[in-house]
């Protein structure tokens, strides 16, 4: 649901002003450049899936009006890779930590601030790193099965087996259709890996 609500970029606008601060659909429309109806139309679909949510707040220039604020936090972080791919979103709704820096200044914040951000960028890059490693185990493993009498069977049987390593092959073999035939292409893949 949340990789279908952030693949349109107007609700990925939307949303990236809103945790900016809540809003309600005429600033968010001023700010966007986009009609307060397209407006409307996304943040009903982000509040029906969970994403966002309305209340009423009064003005002082007219009628109540409705503001947006997010409801969720998250991250997604997508690999698609040679013989890989997964979509895997954290979410981290109230997984807020309390502790609030103390510091003097906005340099100092910025700072710090500064500080993490590298952190995470070489934590990024080990990641990166991991990532490729694994793929790479993973598509020498699949060269092993370029030979003309493995099928399209055999191959995707390696490519679960491999890209789920901690679920049991018997599970494995239950969750795709044609067990006899995949029992007998999981004996002949242990064959070819012994080469």
């Amino acid at each position: 649901m949340i990789l279908n609500m952030i693949s349109n970029p107007t609700r990925r606008r939307i949303l990236e002003s809103l945790t900016k601060e809540p809003s309600y659909p005429l600033q968010l429309s001023k700010e966007i450049g986009v009609s307060q109806q397209a407006i409307m139309k996304n943040l009903d679909l982000l509040e029906r899936n969970g994403m966002v949510i309305g209340h009423q707040v009064s003005s002082a220039m007219g009628p109540m009006k409705v503001v947006y604020e997010p409801t969720t936090e998250f991250t997604v972080v997508i690999d698609m890779r040679r013989s890989m791919f997964s979509a895997d979103v954290t979410d981290e709704s109230g997984s807020e930590d309390d502790v609030i820096p103390i510091t003097e200044t906005i340099d100092e914040l910025r700072s710090e601030i500064s500080r993490i951000d590298k952190e995470v960028e070489e934590l990024e890059r080990q990641r990166s790193a991991l990532i490729r490693k694994r793929q790479n185990m993973i598509s020498w493993a699949m060269s092993q099965l370029d030979d003309e009498g493995f099928t399209s069977l055999h191959k995707n049987l390696m490519y679960q087996m491999l890209n789920n390593p901690d679920v049991p092959e018997a599970d494995i073999i239950r969750k795709m259709s044609q067990r006899t035939d995949i029992e007998r292409s999981l004996h002949e893949i242990a064959v070819a890996m012994r080469r």
